[in-house]
């Protein structure tokens, strides 16, 4: 070539590696023995000319194959539908896959690289890169990012790398574009008919392709004369390598298009995405060219907007909503919209329009984000740790940030109540915390928010009371933020919309701030009858605000302000002009809440007249006439069953409505109607069982309906209050066994009013009888509920790590306790559901001293909850840092537990680096199975002979070793392995007497010892499958057959012996097992997840089928609410989860 302003050279194959692959392997690629037969298969296929490669000698072959891919005359090309069987052919010949692969994708990528402005070449490269993939000869995954990487190498600058985009494996070394020793090629015109047709090389193709935009010859360097030629020359040389560029992102994204087409991997995607940015981004700007050069560039190259154009097409693949590759935000938050130099095209502007559309209704419904204001709902995080210098620990680490944040006059932030103080009112600043404010009275974040956030009233602070250093809320702002959402809640109302639900979540969040002194009550009254002369319309038309206020009239701070405050009268008449006298309701056509609307006027007003006489002149004859209804309609229901019990299966919608109405007005008489109930039934005696003393007397009640969530949705937040206390009085402290009607109607209760009734349950009972946890009917109950009932609340309420603490005190003091293994398992199952929730980081005890209280298994699942956090979300405080290294030594102080390299490579650095230092202490622990193996299979053979005497379990447990009961389920194991029966009852006995702690860390022991026999046996001729099936049968004797073993903690332990060929093998059997699926159809058809909606008659399970041998030993039967099966189906889920998970690692 004449000059360095000649035609555009073709990179040859070997060469174009280097730009798409990394250093240390380009020269093994580049070596490889295949790589010479695929870059000629792909000449030929290309129709480009091939003396040079078949003058290497390292080309010579000796199959017909390679003759034929080296021959040198050959006119026409293959077909293209012969390609892939070629290839094939060709593949076989070299064993390493892996590499052929490797080679496979550097050669194709570097033909795309030449060949991209050649329609028909490129037309077959799209053919080849689809068959190849298509038959699963090259990834997806691993070509495209590759490929994007070796483009931005030839965007570059001549003799100039650029930074590879992250994300993609492969960094180029250098440019693609100089590469010397290369025979001539001149791109041809894209939009030739040739790209149809499989005549490459033909004869009536040009041997000199024409240019695209050059109409002249190629100029030699010699020819110019001047400074000016020579820029002239330059900016003809740029034009023609801008269109080869805008050819090769026609290609790309063409190539892009067909892989987009099979699922990829999320991080193939994000390297995509980011590379159509980037080159939507870079477009306009020519490196070291002025406006008028760039300007005439646009105009020359033609296929600028097809480029554009399917770059745009990837885009919109990739957010596509309904396949959610990539979320749309990631174009909110990319440079696309900033483009300086938009070009006249409909499909680049539209994009950009849409982003900046995405982005308007991002500030509409995000308004409260803005410099000053955070966003209550309510993932805004911790303070910094800064502005709260004196809390320190573990406190810092559940504060938030605060929700609004705002300058003093000297600039610096100000916190707490000197900021509530700042903000003036009727301001910019007022109405952004009062758009919080309403927003979160819409949203219903949990109390612990409103706590943080909210100062208590003046007027109802002690001297003694300090502020929460977060609250930044006054009173003020409250009080008219409630209004708001009051009179918000009217027009809804008046619009016929279906609010009701929307007024109860309304009611429990009012009552809640009210009693938290949060509202000032005078003043609400004043802004709310304000609100209500002010509005343009009539826009109380209902009682809604009547019985809203009802709802707060036995607060105690409410009647201390009506009965003794100055402003007494004239809030009283605010509080009755609320009232609406609705006197068009059809007596044929009315439901409960018409009929509570109607008479809650009364009820309020006879409320108040009971602390206040004073009010008597204000009372109209008609409030006191349906208060005598209310009285009479009583009498009528106590006259008619003789007591004060009403049957509550039978309430018609009158009789719900007048109930609902008598909540609000005798609210005693009501709680005990509804405690009446649920004694209606009578009493039974417990049926004496195997395990009760023979004296031993304990009464249970009879079985009766639960209420309605309807009739209790309709009930006032005051009689909840007293029922929900009647209720916890009865069913733990009681003398009778509870019914399940009465448990489920307090869990429904708590369900209901999450604001006005949450309680910490361990810390309320502990206060009413500490003793009452040491009862083990008590604990078992409490730990059930909140299983299977009540741990969503507690997630809700932010208190899941306080529970945490006090299930781990249980385990703590049980895990060593011989036979308690129902009460340990519940336990264990909520503390493990309470680790895997927790999104934070935490501490295993408040205090970094000493080991964990946790057992086993509990250490397994922290350290997988840490490791997905940190994976997930970081490490929020720099002081976690510090405790990291502490808490994973304490964590790991009693376990002997190492995880696998497949899972390790998954975790965290900071966790994966402590971990890979620990030993793995398998081996010995076979070699201590092996010495002691003689001794426990003789153990064995004494107790689990079928004519084994009885007598002999207590011989066992008595005279027999701690080294040697740890294997006692792996003597059992190998015995039955052996194709003897066993005596499943002596077995049964031996592990009722054993801790909790003792049996788990059997079948630890057991299944390393199997995977160990199963390997053992492989290397001896036997065949897999044969061991898989026998040993399934005997997990199946231990868990379904005899129920001897908990499945879930054999499932994890497999799980965690991932790297075993065989585990995970064992693990999909024992999941697909019909004795499982049966038990999980039953418990669908039998219970469903919305126990809020079945309102059955509740019926007992038989313990020991609702638990099986293991759990049920040590209770007496039918003493509690038979939910247990629950407990199974939720920990073996997990299992299955976690089991995934690990699959998909691998």
């Amino acid at each position: 070539m004449d000059g360095g302003h000649g035609l555009r050279q073709p990179m040859s194959p070997a060469i174009s590696a280097s730009a798409v692959v990394p250093q240390q392997r380009q020269m093994q690629l580049h070596h490889h023995p295949a790589r010479p037969a695929i870059a000629d298969l792909f000449t030929l296929y290309l129709g480009m000319n091939s003396k040079q490669r078949a003058d290497d000698p390292s080309t010579e072959s000796s199959n017909k194959l390679q003759k034929r891919v080296t021959a040198l005359n050959r006119d026409l090309p293959p077909r293209d539908e012969q390609f892939i069987s070629d290839y094939e052919q060709l593949r076989m010949q070299f064993p390493d896959q892996e590499q052929l692969q490797a080679v496979t994708e550097s050669v194709l990528i570097s033909f795309v690289l030449q060949c991209s402005s050649h329609a028909p070449r490129s037309e077959f490269l799209l053919f080849a890169t689809r068959c190849l993939c298509a038959r699963g000869h090259l990834r997806w995954d691993s070509l495209l990012p590759s490929l994007l990487n070796a483009v931005s190498s030839m965007e570059a600058p001549v003799g100039q790398g650029v930074p590879v985009a992250s994300g993609g494996p492969l960094t180029p070394s250098s440019s693609v574009l100089t590469m010397p020793n290369a025979p001539n090629f001149h791109p041809s015109n894209p939009a030739s008919p040739l790209s149809v047709m499989n005549t490459i090389g033909s004869p009536t193709q040009s041997g000199i392709d024409q240019p695209v935009g050059a109409n002249v010859s190629p100029i030699k360097a010699a020819e110019f004369s001047s400074s000016a030629q020579l820029g002239t020359a330059a900016r003809g040389d740029q034009s023609r390598r801008g269109a080869e560029i805008s050819y090769l992102h026609i290609l790309s994204c063409r190539i892009l298009l067909a892989g987009l087409e099979s699922n990829l991997k999320p991080a193939t995607h994000a390297v995509i995405f980011q590379h159509m940015v980037n080159w939507l981004v870079n477009w306009e700007r020519p490196h070291n060219m002025d406006e008028a050069d760039v300007m005439q560039i646009w105009k020359l190259e033609k296929p600028l907007h097809e480029w554009m154009h399917l770059c745009l097409d990837v885009i919109w693949i990739l957010v596509n909503e309904e396949k959610c590759r990539i979320p749309f935000y990631e174009l909110i938050r990319c440079n696309l919209q900033f483009l300086q130099n938009i070009p006249d095209d409909e499909a680049l502007v539209s994009i950009i329009m849409e982003i900046h559309r995405r982005r308007d209704m991002v500030c509409m419904h995000m308004q409260m984000l803005d410099q000053h204001l955070h966003c209550p709902t309510f993932a805004t995080h911790r303070f910094l740790s800064q502005s709260y210098p004196t809390i320190a620990g573990e406190s810092v680490s559940n504060l938030r940030y605060s929700p609004i944040t705002y300058p003093s006059v000297l600039g610096e932030p100000l916190h707490g109540e000197d900021l509530a103080n700042s903000i003036p009112k009727g301001g910019l600043d007022w109405e952004r915390a009062l758009r919080c404010l309403r927003h979160a009275l819409r949203t219903t974040p949990s109390p612990d928010w409103w706590r943080r956030v909210l100062l208590v009233a003046p007027c109802y602070r002690s001297s003694q009371q300090s502020s929460t250093p977060g609250a930044v809320f006054s009173p003020d702002m409250i009080g008219e933020a409630v209004a708001d959402r009051t009179i918000e809640l009217l027009r809804l109302t008046n619009s016929e919309t279906q609010c009701w639900q929307d007024w109860l979540l309304f009611a429990d969040i009012f009552f809640f701030l009210m009693k938290s002194g949060c509202i000032d009550f005078l003043d609400f009254v004043d802004k709310l009858a304000s609100r209500v002369t002010n509005s343009d319309q009539q826009i109380l038309r209902s009682n809604h605000v009547t019985w809203l206020l009802a709802q707060i009239i036995r607060i105690e701070i409410v009647m201390n302000t009506l009965s003794s405050d100055p402003r007494k009268v004239e809030t009283t008449r605010k509080i009755i002009s609320f009232h609406k006298e609705d006197k068009t309701l059809d007596a044929n056509n009315i439901g409960p809440q018409s009929i509570l609307l109607d008479f809650i006027s009364s009820s309020q007003t006879l409320r108040i007249w009971s602390f206040n006489t004073s009010i008597r002149e204000h009372l109209n004859s008609d409030q006191l006439q349906k208060g005598k209804q209310i009285d009479e309609w009583w009498k009528q229901m106590i006259k008619a069953s003789g007591e004060r019990m009403i049957d509550f299966t039978n309430l018609d919608e009158r009789a719900t409505g007048m109930f609902w109405v008598l909540s609000f007005t005798m609210a005693q008489p009501a709680c005990e109607a509804v405690m009446n109930w649920f004694t209606s039934a009578g009493m039974a005696d417990l049926i004496q069982g195997p395990n009760m003393q023979p004296n031993e007397r304990i009464m249970m009640m009879r079985e009766t309906y639960p209420l309605s969530m309807s009739l209790l949705s309709g009930l006032s937040i005051n009689l909840c209050l007293k029922l929900a206390f009647q209720l916890e009085e009865a069913i733990f402290l009681g003398q009778a066994v509870p019914s399940i009607a009465m448990v489920e109607t307090y869990v429904r209760l708590l369900l209901i009013t999450p604001h006005s009734l949450f309680r910490p349950h361990f810390t309320t009972l502990t206060q009413r009888s500490p003793s009452i946890l040491s009862k083990s009917g008590v604990s078992l109950l409490l730990l059930e509920i909140l299983n299977y009932r009540l741990l969503p609340l507690y997630r809700y309420h932010g208190k899941s790590k306080a529970l945490m603490y006090d299930v781990t005190k249980i385990i703590s003091m049980i895990k060593g306790k011989r036979g308690e293994h129902r009460l340990f398992r519940l336990a264990e199952n909520l503390c493990m559901n309470l680790i895997l929730s927790l999104k934070d980081f935490f501490f295993v005890k408040k205090e970094l001293k000493g080991p964990t209280e946790f057992t086993e298994t509990l250490n397994r699942i922290t350290i997988i909850s840490l490791a997905i956090t940190i994976k997930t979300r970081g490490i929020a405080e720099v002081e976690h840092m510090i405790y990291l290294q502490p808490l994973l030594e304490q964590i790991m102080a009693t376990s002997q537990h190492t995880w696998s390299e497949k899972t390790l490579r998954y975790f965290p650095p900071l966790i994966r680096d402590f971990l890979m230092g620990r030993m793995d202490k398998r081996g010995q622990a076979i070699q201590a199975w092996q010495q002691a193996e003689t001794t426990v299979i003789n153990q064995c053979n004494q107790l689990l002979s079928p004519s084994a005497e009885p007598n002999y379990v207590m011989t066992y447990l008595s005279h027999s070793f701690p080294q040697h009961r740890q294997y006692l389920c792996a003597g059992a194991w190998m015995l039955m392995n052996g194709h003897l029966d066993i005596n499943s009852a002596n077995l049964a006995r031996v592990l009722r007497e054993f801790s909790p702690e003792e049996v788990t860390a059997n079948i630890y022991t057991m299944v390393d010892v199997l995977l160990h026999h199963i390997q053992f046996e492989v290397q001896r001729g036997h065949l897999a499958q044969d061991l898989l099936s026998k040993a399934i049968t005997n997990l199946s004797f231990f868990i379904w057959t005899h129920e001897l073993l908990p499945l879930d903690i054999l499932l994890l332990a497999l799980i965690d012996r991932d790297d075993d060929p065989y585990a995970l093998r064992l693990v999909i059997s024992l999941l697909e097992k019909p004795e499982l699926q049966q038990r999980v159809k039953a418990f669908c058809s039998s219970r469903s997840p919305e126990h809020w909606l079945k309102n059955q008659h509740p019926k007992r399970v038989e313990l020991q089928k609702a638990l099986g041998n293991h759990l049920s030993w040590k209770d007496r039967p039918w003493r509690y609410c038979s939910m247990f099966w629950v407990m199974y189906l939720v920990r073996t889920l997990r299992s299955r989860i976690l089991w995934r998970l690990q699959k998909l690692q691998t």
